[in-house]
């Protein structure tokens, strides 16, 4: 495992994700940015450095 810390823009949603987009204000937004204010962000982000693409840890806020 290589842990690097990277500049958000390299970071892309696959298209293939199946989550939906959430905004401030839904019901499921607000509950993962409660639960990230109280526990902080525990499952780290996997990234495919060859295509860019984010494939694990997605929230899709």
């Amino acid at each position: 495992m290589n842990i690097k810390i990277i500049p958000i823009d390299q970071i892309n949603a696959a298209a293939y994700n199946p989550r939906v987009y959430l905004q401030s204000g839904d019901k499921e937004y607000e509950k993962l940015k409660h639960s990230i204010l109280s526990f902080g962000y525990v499952e780290p982000i996997v990234w495919n450095e060859r295509t860019g693409n984010m494939v694990g840890g997605q929230a899709a806020v």
